[in-house]
């Protein structure tokens, strides 16, 4: 009894992976924006990018949680004590454009790196179709073999997998994201005891290539179950789906099932229609409301807003428009 015991404790493991926040409690300088990177190559800049992070030293850093915010992370924050009470032992990884692979109790300096595309700050700017889906993946492999800023016991989702082959690797990202890492998810899949224990979740995201085995079934649907916005959909799927599940381990069969099921139960997504709008009217826009007294007013909550007048905005461009108005270089 006491070695069923102990399997069932072992079954309810689970590496959770998900995507840093744009949104910080501190600013980032301005030599720790990949914007200010003059370096063309993806190696070079990369090479560059980790010598500034290592020249920060950690005198001035902070615990990554406590350096990210808003609605995504606040998700984020409480997925441990959702799955502790579902009868799991979470462990959190954060895959950061800036920093690679790190733990919520690493220590780590403000910054503006992403690999979304279109962002001012996108690590693959000046990069485009499959040179730009190269550019991310040499970058993420550059920020693997990086020592990093600890304390993190992996630096790569490969050796994550390697560490804990019995245990559920559950990635929480964009697809911009997946496609960065995309090389290191099919080796990470190869560590592991079974490739089903390796699941995406990517809302949206149909087709990955070889790893479209692992993408989970979710889309915008399940905004109207689960609440929030886009931008915390994914997180709070992953929340949800651990949540929910009861079976001892969790892996793509089961998390299919359950999430297909959920999906069958909403209703279609009515068709939106907006009209594009230029930088310089979303600007005008963002003066009128910090005019008006809701400067405090977070970007999402702005961006919603404004959508919801009919005009459409892409979210980090957005963003970074909003930064500029209220100051936030």
């Amino acid at each position: 009894m006491r070695h069923t015991h102990e399997n069932l404790r072992m079954g309810k493991k689970i590496n959770i992976v998900v995507t840093c926040a744009n949104r910080k409690t501190i600013s980032p300088e301005p030599d720790l924006e990949i914007r200010t990177l003059s370096a063309r190559r993806a190696g070079n800049r990369v090479e560059h990018w980790i010598r500034r992070l290592t020249a920060r030293g950690r005198a001035t850093a902070v615990l990554a949680d406590a350096l990210y915010c808003g609605e995504h992370w606040s998700v984020v924050r409480s997925i441990p004590s959702v799955a502790k009470r579902a009868g799991r032992s979470p462990r959190i990884w954060i895959c950061s454009a800036g920093y690679g692979l790190i733990s919520p109790h690493s220590r780590v300096h403000s910054y503006s790196a992403t690999f979304a595309a279109n962002d001012v700050n996108s690590v693959t700017n000046g990069s485009e179709g499959k040179d730009r889906r190269n550019a991310a993946n040499q970058w993420w492999t550059k920020l693997a073999q990086w020592r990093g800023p600890g304390p993190q016991s992996a630096r790569s989702l490969a050796k994550l997998a390697r560490m804990h082959p019995n245990d559920p690797l559950l990635v929480v990202a964009s697809r911009d994201y997946l496609l960065a890492v995309e090389d290191d998810l099919k080796n990470a899949a190869k560590e592991l005891r079974s490739p089903n224990l390796l699941m995406l979740i990517s809302a949206g995201t149909r087709q990955l290539g070889t790893l479209s085995a692992h993408l989970l079934p979710c889309d915008a649907r399940l905004q109207r179950c689960l609440g929030g916005t886009r931008v915390s959909l994914n997180a709070r799927i992953a929340r949800h789906l651990i949540a929910n599940s009861t079976a001892s381990k969790i892996d793509v069969p089961r998390a299919r099932r359950y999430l297909s099921t959920l999906l069958r139960a909403q209703p279609n997504i009515a068709g939106v229609s907006r009209v594009r709008s230029t930088n310089a009217e979303v600007k005008r826009f963002i003066r009128r409301e910090i005019t008006a007294g809701h400067a405090t007013t977070s970007a999402t909550k702005m961006l919603g807003k404004f959508r919801a007048s009919g005009r459409a905005c892409e979210q980090s461009r957005f963003a970074h428009l909003y930064r500029t108005a209220v100051g936030r270089k």
